[in-house]
């Protein structure tokens, strides 16, 4: 146990190190004219910099709890209901599973608090949560009678793009931004190794030669029912709420304990129905060994205190951070002098937000174990950094050189991602789709939606939504894009052997 938290430990500081590093080198900095004076106070940065130590062990606590507790919960229940070949209990358990941990999922609690000024945040927990359990029941259906993914996926985001044909002015982008932010920020800390875990279950238990491909994709298929469920919610809003008028300023806690009560809270109210559930279903259907059951029971103790400690130190430190970088970077009083940074800077955050992200790590340790190595970490790892980076950067000019409507990014990337999938493995396209789950996590909401609603509020251009739901996109391009290598390898390869093959019997024919 002390060797795997050491292990831990030194991943997790490896995740932190180039953030810190990245808000170090800024504070430097702002004593020469390189950047402005101001960006970040000393007294913001040893806040930032106390907070990346507990966040280290924050992190570290909580991947030791997924892989003892969440993944195994997840596994466990997956492979029970399909087993026991009832439609109608797969049905009723998938959905409440669905909706209680999206309900629990911090990350949608961050963006609930930004938008608790016209809507009260259960409303649309509640809402995001039915979204998120029609889609998991949807996904796992999927598994189990192997109905293809892309047909899937390319029916449902017609009905997305269908929906957003509604939104039309500044009051549209806003909406159809908050559309996309909503689906991705279901796919968190907390929902992130069950989801993973769950659809691999069941596709183990059902068997077949697509096993591995079906044991991918439904993270990304429960990424899409809260786009579809927040569009109608929305849509029902704008007949009474101005989405244009919707502006975040965002400030630092004063205090660390009073964050530190709300986040446990939070966290208690995650977990608690989740283990609960766990538990009773356990009693019922599964009955695992004593030993394993206190392991798992250890397991969400460490999930607990780490997730609290890791969500209090992005609240403290990182989100005050993020939104100081983009509002003082953007201020107009620079006369744009500084624009070249905030893009220089967006693909340094996007790099360290993907390292950083415990559900990254998670998930890419699952696509090399299933692949057998086909699929290494390593490759997804620089893929989705290079997708993130992307993603913040077109953020980023949006903001600064906006506004318009946010469609002329989704609708044609959306297209590529869509196409890709005619073009790659089945494997690559649920991979892909998940990994866009995966990344707009909870770096995301705390660092990085703060950061570009500090370049809104400075330029005036917008809310400042919509880069979640763009970290969501621009991975299905990028590791689908790893497909494509494959492809032309195998290629490669099949005519060198040709080419070889005809030599050699060449060689042959002139021998005799």
């Amino acid at each position: 146990m002390a060797k795997d938290v050491s292990k831990k430990l030194f991943e997790a500081f490896l995740s932190v190190l180039p953030i810190a590093i990245i808000v170090v080198i800024i504070f430097s900095l702002q004593y020469s004219n390189f950047m402005p004076s101001g960006t970040i106070s000393l007294d913001t940065l040893l806040t930032f910099l106390i907070s990346l130590i507990a966040l280290v062990f924050g992190m570290a606590l909580f991947s030791l709890g997924s892989d003892v507790a969440m993944s195994k919960v997840g596994k466990y229940i997956g492979a029970s209901i399909t087993k026991r070949k009832s439609l109608s209990l797969i049905i009723i358990i998938s959905f409440i599973l669905g909706v209680m941990i999206t309900i629990a999922e911090p990350d949608l609690t961050v963006l609930g608090d930004l938008l608790s000024s016209f809507l009260n945040p259960w409303i649309l927990k509640i809402v995001i949560g039915i979204g998120v359990g029609i889609f998991l029941v949807i996904g796992l259906l999927r598994i189990i009678f192997q109905k293809n993914l892309k047909l899937w996926i390319i029916f449902l985001y017609g009905i997305v793009f269908a929906l957003a044909c509604l939104f039309e002015g500044k009051a549209g982008d806003t909406i159809i931004s908050l559309s996309f932010d909503s689906g991705g920020v279901t796919t968190g800390p907390v929902t992130v190794p069950f989801l993973l875990t769950f659809g691999a279950g069941v596709a183990a238990v059902r068997g077949g030669k697509n096993s591995s491909n079906d044991s991918f994709g439904v993270m990304g298929l429960c990424s899409i029912g809260p786009l579809i469920s927040s569009m109608l919610l929305f849509l029902i809003l704008s007949n009474f709420y101005d989405f244009s008028m919707i502006k975040n300023t965002i400030s630092a806690e004063n205090s660390i304990f009073h964050v530190l009560k709300l986040t446990s809270l939070e966290v208690l109210i995650a977990i608690v129905p989740i283990l609960s559930f766990f538990l009773i279903y356990e009693l019922i259907f599964i009955r695992i060994p004593g030993i394993e059951l206190v392991k798992i029971m250890l397991g969400f103790i460490y999930t607990y205190v780490g997730l609290t400690v890791f969500l209090t130190s992005a609240k403290v430190g990182l989100i005050p951070v993020g939104f100081a970088l983009g509002e003082n970077l953007a201020n107009p009083i620079h006369n744009d002098g500084f624009n070249y940074l905030l893009i220089i800077l967006a693909i340094l955050i996007g790099i360290a937000v993907v390292l950083v992200e415990p559900g990254v790590h998670i998930l890419n340790e699952q696509v090399e174990e299933i692949s057998g190595g086909a699929i290494s970490k390593r490759k997804m790892l620089i893929s989705m950094s290079v997708g993130v980076a992307l993603a913040i950067v077109l953020a980023v000019i949006k903001e600064l050189y906006g506004p318009f409507n946010i469609t002329y990014y989704f609708v044609p990337l959306y297209i590529i991602a869509l196409g890709l999938t005619f073009t790659v493995p089945d494997i690559y396209s649920a991979i892909a789709f998940d990994s866009g789950g995966v990344a707009s996590g909870t770096m995301s909401s705390c660092f990085v939606l703060p950061f570009i609603i500090g370049i809104a509020n400075s330029k005036n251009s917008g809310s400042g939504f919509g880069v979640i739901g763009l970290i969501a996109l621009m991975p299905l391009i990028c590791v689908q894009t790893l497909g494509l290598e494959s492809i032309i390898k195998q290629k490669a390869l099949y005519r060198m052997a040709k080419r070889r093959v005809k030599e050699a019997n060449d060689a042959q024919i002139i021998h005799f």
